[in-house]
């Protein structure tokens, strides 16, 4: 109990000294990062699958990433994204609902993937950018096909496949998707 009292005394300071008193160092509290999804996350099971539950329509709304294009990664059947100055790649903007959203994200795209933050527009193509979090290869872990990357083709040929690996693995399944 007083060392909870003390931890919350502590992070008051910290943030009054940083010029956010009323921001909450609570995570679950605070506004989390939105992501984009472009690939097998923008299929509803394997939301459900990875998050524990579906999200509401509030949290996922249509999107598209400028200036890069999608790619089947090569020996895989999910995407990567390269850079492509005029293409465009559809997707979903997701805001997740707590902390451990973004937990199950990380563990879902494991170790070869990283994030950055990147000019996303939500619906139409003249809305404003917003900076979103985008999984991307880690370094030369994943090489794209020569294939384009759809969610239909995908859905069709790999799913089924896709989302029995994803229930071998457990609740908070890692990598190798």
């Amino acid at each position: 109990m007083i060392f909870a009292k003390f931890r919350s005394l502590f992070y008051r300071v910290l943030y009054a000294a940083k010029g956010k008193l009323d921001q909450s160092p609570d995570r679950s509290r605070s506004p989390l990062m939105s992501y984009f999804f472009y690939g097998t996350l923008c299929d509803a099971d394997v939301q459900r699958l990875i998050l524990g539950y579906r999200p509401s329509p509030r949290q996922l709304r249509p999107a598209c990433l400028p200036g890069w294009r999608r790619k089947r990664a090569r020996g895989h059947s999910y995407p990567v994204l390269l850079r492509a100055a005029g293409s465009l790649v559809t997707g979903l903007l997701f805001r997740p609902a707590r902390a451990s959203d973004v937990s199950r994200l990380t563990a879902y795209e494991g170790p070869e993937y990283v994030t950055r933050a990147l000019p996303v527009r939500c619906g139409t193509a003249g809305a404003a950018a917003s900076r979103v979090r985008v999984f991307l290869p880690a370094g030369a872990a994943l090489l794209a096909s020569f294939d384009d990357w759809t969610l239909p083709r995908w859905q069709r040929r790999d799913k089924a496949v896709f989302l029995h690996s994803l229930q071998d693995q457990g609740p908070m399944p890692c990598a190798n998707r």
